[in-house]
């Protein structure tokens, strides 16, 4: 798509959703008032409220540029750098998983449970990422004491830069500590939540170009089942949780019911299952024996 010199909003916009319609895209219209949202400045749904206001030629040629490589299947979030969670906007990189509406059945089960503790509640989130997790916790719930722990400092950076932009950064501890293995710090965890790797290896060949040119593979895939890393993760959170504590672990489709033996073969009771609004299995619970 060329530049249009001395074009209005309108004629650029227009142009943009035509050439991200020819290419496939699913939300043309959407993805082109993002964009132009963002080469001007302004929120997407003002951006289109005066089309007739002409935009610069330097600006007209971003746009141009950023709806080509979004034709190439380039996520709008990598482009922007910004992914609203939430009702928040999160910085992502090529370092972190795009946080997902799915993540946000596991979020909002968990607010659920912590709003009804009577004690200020101390809450792990295993494998952060952005930490779309951690943050949203730690600014829904202000007597929060989280942890964020992920085993790449790239992404632990990433995530402290969101804590800061949502003014929680000096309530969540953020930790380097691979999934895998016993954490290397004391405490003890009301609630442990992950958005764990769940995809395996045979499903990430068939996933969108968007998800596999830009999550890293580190954050999607877990090996050649997909659920490599429940077992682990489980086995590790009974020692880490106080009596009666939660751990709460999102899934892939179909993948609740084996996730949910899991968690009853590492001795978890009160197993559930928590749907989304779809009525798919997407977030599976399980508490810890009682003192």
């Amino acid at each position: 798509m060329e530049a249009l010199k001395g074009a209005t909003r309108r004629e650029v916009f227009a142009r943009g959703v035509a050439a991200l319609r020819e290419a496939g895209i699913d939300t043309p219209a959407l993805d082109a008032a993002v964009l132009l949202g963002y080469v001007t400045s302004q929120p997407p749904e003002a951006v289109l409220m005066d089309r007739g206001a002409s935009v610069t030629a330097s600006e007209a040629a971003l746009y141009s540029a950023l709806v080509r490589k979004r034709c190439e299947r380039t996520a709008v979030s990598r482009l922007v750098g910004v992914r609203e969670f939430y009702s928040r906007t999160f910085r992502v990189t090529d370092d972190v998983l795009d946080p997902r509406p799915e993540t946000e059945v596991l979020v909002e089960h968990a607010l659920r449970c912590l709003k009804g503790l009577r004690k200020p509640p101390a809450v792990l989130d295993v494998g952060t990422g952005s930490g779309a997790i951690a943050v949203t916790v730690a600014a829904e719930i202000p007597s929060a004491r989280v942890t964020a722990t992920d085993i790449s400092m790239a992404a632990l950076a990433v995530a402290r830069n969101n804590a800061a932009r949502q003014g929680v950064e000096e309530r969540i501890r953020f930790v380097q500590a691979d999934l895998l293995e016993p954490f290397r710090f004391g405490g003890r965890f009301d609630v442990i939540l992950s958005n764990p790797p769940y995809v395996s290896w045979a499903q990430f060949e068939n996933l969108p170009q968007e998800v596999r040119g830009g999550d890293p593979g580190t954050a999607l895939v877990s090996g050649p089942e997909g659920l490599e890393f429940y077992a682990p993760l489980a086995a590790a959170s009974r020692n880490l949780l106080v009596p009666g504590g939660s751990l709460m672990v999102e899934v892939g489709d179909g993948q609740d019911a084996a996730v949910a033996a899991i968690l009853k073969g590492a001795g978890f009771r009160d197993v559930r299952v928590v749907k989304d609004l779809a009525g798919r299995g997407r977030v599976v619970a399980g508490s810890s024996e009682d003192a």
